[in-house]
């Protein structure tokens, strides 16, 4: 402790890092409503340092920096303690909050606590309305979402779906919410050459989808190596069905605008209902062999480089784990999967990166269009 003129002095505090946000609050109100209670100035620290508690400071007198203390601890308390609290001790689990508008908070929760249920259970992720007391102030109150990071972002969505509702549609007809949120939660494979066309110009397309077949759809974050980008459409059964069908038959227009062909088969859905449903035909895939000792330069450092590839290409680029046993030992075999034009930009930019120059021969060509003649092998069909 240092001390201050008129028996102010400064302590050092700390509160639990993902908490922060909920004891400043909504433009910095509830920190502000503690600093007036108390009499105490707090600051908090930018950031953690990467620890799970942020460093503060009180400056007031002892008795302010108490009672500073006791209302801190009982925000803390409450976020723990309270109904729906989920760690998020848990490999990958994700904790989010978004702010209700104070008209909304009881449309969110709902009449003895049904809809707040409701939500949780069909996003299967864990809920808690941070209440300042038990009677309503008139504010924004915080809601705390905790799960998997996909079924967070989708339940958030949902929980601004029920905001949206008009009061008067929100229990009755076509509108109601309970029949909204049940049933499927799919999960649709969409190449990424086609992702543009499904998604269209300022998302006018995957909006028009969404209304036409009544459903949410949102694309998981990118992990900018699968040759893949996942769609997830939520609502009910019929309703999914049909926007699985409207996004294939966007699919199918890609494939047939970059040559693919047209028909679409043995396609896959992942999600809770087991649906084989339409999805991407074949692809092409070809391997690309390098000498060994310029395989690092391709992967990069914690694969950063691989994946740039990916980015830049389009097209999927790995390295074979297991390459066939007659494999010459000073190589190493990456297959590439895309259309033509991507894998001949994967083939390029790899080149540039072992120092390869191009040839004039064609691309995949079996007599060296890869420029590494020795090494290549011809492009095969590949079945998703």
């Amino acid at each position: 402790q240092h001390q201050k003129p008129a028996s102010v002095i400064t302590e050092d505090y700390k509160v639990p890092d993902r908490m922060v946000g909920f004891i400043i609050g909504r433009g910095g109100e509830q920190i502000t409503r503690i600093q007036l209670e108390s009499g105490c100035k707090i600051q908090i620290a930018a950031d953690s340092g990467g620890l799970m508690e942020r460093p503060c400071s009180l400056t007031g007198t002892p008795e302010s920096i108490e009672q500073a203390k006791r209302l801190l601890v009982q925000i803390v308390d409450r976020c723990r303690n309270g109904p729906g609290f989920h760690s998020d001790g848990e490999g990958g689990a994700s904790v989010q909050e978004m702010l209700i508008p104070a008209s909304k908070v009881g449309l969110v929760i709902g009449r003895g606590g049904d809809t707040i249920k409701q939500l949780q259970e069909r996003a299967g992720v864990k809920m808690m309305m941070i209440q300042d007391g038990p009677m309503p102030t008139g504010a924004d109150k915080p809601l705390r979402i905790s799960g998997d990071p996909y079924k967070v972002q989708a339940a958030r969505e949902l929980v601004l779906e029920v905001i949206r509702e008009k009061d008067g549609d929100f229990r009755a007809g076509r509108n109601d919410f309970s029949a909204r949120l049940g049933g499927a939660n799919l999960d649709v494979p969409v190449p990424r050459f086609a992702v543009g066309i499904v998604i269209g110009r300022n998302g006018e397309m995957i909006k028009k989808i969404q209304n036409d077949a009544g459903v949410r759809i949102q694309f998981k974050a990118d992990d900018g190596i699968s040759p893949e980008r996942v769609a997830m459409v939520m609502g009910q059964p019929d309703r999914c069905q049909h926007a699985v069908h409207l996004i294939n038959e966007l699919i199918q227009t890609a494939q047939e605008r970059d040559g693919f062909g047209s028909a679409l088969r043995s396609g896959r859905v992942r999600g809770r209902s087991d649906w084989t449903m339409g999805s991407p035909g074949p692809l092409q895939e070809v391997t690309y062999t390098i000498p060994a000792d310029k395989c690092g330069l391709v992967i990069g450092k914690g694969g950063e480089t691989i994946k740039s590839i990916n980015q830049q290409s389009g097209a999927h680029v790995e390295l074979q784990r297991n390459p066939p046993p007659s494999t010459d030992p000073n190589t190493r075999v990456f297959t590439i999967r895309g259309t033509a034009q991507q894998m001949d930009l994967a083939r390029q930019l790899i080149d540039d990166k072992i120092g390869v120059r191009e040839t004039n021969a064609p691309p995949y060509s079996h007599n060296g269009g890869f420029g590494f003649s020795p090494f290549t092998q011809g492009p095969a069909t590949h079945q998703k």
